[in-house]
């Protein structure tokens, strides 16, 4: 009889919503069950029985705890025990256990596999995937950043069948970065920034697929900051129009900076330390927010921020950066490019800029 439950609850566990309704059916089955036959014959003998002791006895048989303070004495409270605990009871009991064992062990495949969905919020979103030591390298250098180090991450790529690493804030989706039901599962509604890698730089095809998935990305998020590599400056062309999008060129930058370092050692080791969160001294960035009243150059700002250890190096304005700032005035959503060992934030910047206003006025 035993193996015919067994069977039964086997063959409706296969069926998932079906099975996990009969087994706890048969759960509640066995503990109601068993607790009016223990109350009905029980309680001839023992006055003092109550329906909540009587349940009480029910949940401890079926989870095999049995403390001992129950026990069935007449025959009609013991046959009850052996069909609703015994026979029905711990076959649902371990059915439910087991049930519960395999959905944990089938979300932690999915997760693993990435075939799953991902409930997220403000997290960030690594496409494609060149090789294993990149993606680690991208992950280590972004989590390195104080602000950013608790982000959550989720990597989409369809050419990697599970993680070959463990992060534990690193999530995977299997899929097609060309498919708007892959970043629907990666929850890109509610995702903030998106870096699109290159699928390799060996790859002739791999700007006019990142810019591709740019475009899906964005048709399931306009909102989303995209931060994008192109191997070919020639290919520009083809992220033309796109919004909150932001282009790299890596192998452009490369060879710059190998001739840089050829006519001017030196160069290399600071491009390394300024464009490394994992050092301290990096290249940062702050956007002008509201502007005061009485405004100053630039060249005044930079030398009161050297007072703070803050090197401004530029300003990047409507797309346009200005190394040489001399006339040059601060107007709102600028962006502040500087070196420092710490962000900036706009408090901090408006306080720098208040003296010089007030020492303007007063030369005034």
């Amino acid at each position: 009889m035993i193996n015919l439950i067994l069977q039964s609850i086997y063959r409706a566990r296969r069926k998932k919503k079906l099975g996990g309704g009969i087994v706890l059916f048969a759960l509640i089955l066995s503990i109601v069950g068993n607790a009016m036959t223990f109350y009905l014959f029980e309680r001839g003998i023992r006055p003092e029985l109550s329906i909540g002791d009587s349940f009480w006895y029910s949940m401890i048989s079926i989870t095999t705890i049995g403390y001992g303070d129950l026990s069935a004495t007449t025959l009609g409270a013991r046959i009850g025990t052996i069909l609703f605990i015994t026979i029905l009871g711990l076959t649902a009991f371990t059915a439910a256990a087991g049930m519960i064992i395999n959905w944990l062990i089938e979300v932690q495949v999915r997760e693993r596999s990435g075939i799953g969905r991902l409930y997220l919020k403000n997290h960030i979103l690594i496409i494609n995937f060149p090789n294993e030591s990149r993606v680690r390298n991208i992950i280590d250098e972004f989590t390195s950043d104080s602000r950013h180090e608790n982000d959550e991450i989720t990597l989409i790529t369809d050419r990697v069948e599970s993680l070959p690493f463990q992060y534990p804030n690193v999530h995977f989706i299997r899929g097609s970065p060309l498919e708007i039901d892959t970043y629907n599962r990666a929850s890109v509604a509610e995702a903030q920034r998106a870096i699109i890698l290159s699928t390799g730089y060996d790859d002739p095809n791999s700007d006019s697929i990142v810019a591709s998935a740019v475009s899906v990305l964005h048709r399931s998020n306009p909102d989303i900051i995209a931060t994008v590599e192109c191997i070919n400056p020639k290919h520009e062309v083809l992220f033309e129009g796109m919004d909150n999008t932001s282009l790299v060129f890596p192998l452009q930058m490369a060879n710059n900076l190998l001739v840089q370092e050829s006519q001017d050692p030196g160069v290399s080791l600071l491009a390394q330390v300024i464009t490394s969160n994992k050092k301290e001294g990096t290249l940062l960035s702050i956007r002008l927010e509201d502007m005061p009243d009485q405004t100053v150059s630039y060249p005044k700002l930079a030398k009161d921020m050297l007072d703070i250890d803050v090197n401004v190096v530029g300003i990047v304005r409507d797309g346009t950066v200005h190394l040489k700032f001399t006339d040059l005035f601060p107007m709102k959503d600028d962006v502040l490019v500087y070196i420092a060992s710490s962000r900036l934030d706009w408090n901090s910047v408006q306080t720098t800029l208040a003296p010089v206003s007030q020492e303007v006025s007063q030369e005034a």
